[in-house]
């Protein structure tokens, strides 16, 4: 009588190590920020749960070819993009936001669904091998393919969760092999970005700023003319529409960018939370105090410990 068994996909065992040693760091690590009494404790509990449903959706991604992704990658980016509109206008409403939609029972935020489309279609078209990350033509669409779920999550408003579209792209461009010059150039208008919220743009020290660190980067990176002018374009393009963007901003947004990049102009109210993630932090050293002996943690001085301000747990 023959016996059936259960037959193991082919896995990158290296990963596999790398992505389970994550999940477990990652569920004892939710575990030590909720230990406190409170109105988190327990959510290590929600946290193995997903766990275990993730662990049985890899499985299951793992028994398809990864090519057979490739057919779902742009209906799923399309569908991502409609319900990120539709959450614009039909979205449950919290604190001057809409970012969940109802569907009976069921409530999901589409900007998650939108982070996994938007990383199919970058992997379909990365995987192109005929594409070229040298030219312009070739790196440019990726940016758009991030941008239009990114501006739509902003426009929710989701200031964190938007940003992860441009941090996704960015890995993504590095892991397809574009050339750090690239790279470099693509990236520099953060820089400028981060200057137009500290600095006042309407001043003309600021553009000799700009321009004097912009032609260092073109002299160091040499690059193609059309990659030049669209450098040239998205420095001036920030430069001038960071202000318009800040005025924009609701009062919630403001605050958290400002105090991000200055926490200690409000010690007392919203950089608390940056001061003391610094503080338990500095306290645990290299090494740190070890698990469930934070400090800071266990007399509550880190009062939103479970969220990304973890790591300082």
């Amino acid at each position: 009588m023959a016996t059936s068994r259960i037959r193991l996909p082919l896995l990158d065992w290296p990963m596999l190590a790398v992505s389970v040693a994550l999940l477990v760091i990652g569920l004892a690590t939710v575990y030590s920020a909720t230990t406190v009494p409170g109105a988190h404790q327990g959510l290590w509990i929600k946290q193995f749960g997903w766990m275990v449903l993730a662990v049985g959706a890899a499985w299951v991604a793992t028994t398809f070819h990864y090519r057979a992704h490739d057919p779902l990658a742009y209906p799923l980016y399309g569908i991502s993009l409609v319900l990120l509109v539709a959450v614009l206008v039909l979205g449950s409403s919290a604190f001057g936001a809409r970012r969940w939609l109802d569907l009976g029972p069921i409530r999901f935020q589409p900007s998650e669904i939108a982070k996994i489309a938007t990383v199919f279609v970058l992997a379909r078209r990365f995987s192109d091998p005929r594409l070229d990350l040298h030219r312009f033509k070739h790196w440019f669409p990726a940016l758009l393919v991030a941008l239009v779920p990114f501006a739509l999550v902003a426009r929710e408003p989701d200031l964190g969760t938007s940003l992860a579209f441009p941090v996704i792209l960015v890995v993504m461009y590095f892991w397809a092999g574009m050339p750090w010059q690239t790279l470099a150039l693509a990236l520099s208008p953060a820089v400028t970005l981060v200057l137009a919220f500290v600095l006042d743009p309407r001043h003309p020290g600021f553009w000799l700023l700009i321009g004097g660190g912009l032609a260092a980067l073109l002299v160091v990176t040499r690059p193609g003319r059309l990659l030049l002018i669209a450098a040239v374009a998205m420095h001036l393009a920030v430069g001038l529409g960071t202000p318009v963007v800040k005025s924009k901003l609701h009062d919630y947004q403001l605050r958290r960018v400002e105090t991000f990049l200055n926490p200690d102009q409000d010690p007392q109210g919203a950089g608390y939370q940056i001061i003391q993630s610094r503080i338990a932090i500095g306290s645990g050293g290299i090494t740190g105090k070890g698990w469930l002996k934070g400090t800071q943690k266990a007399l509550s001085f880190l009062p939103m410990r479970h969220t990304d301000f973890i790591f300082a747990v």
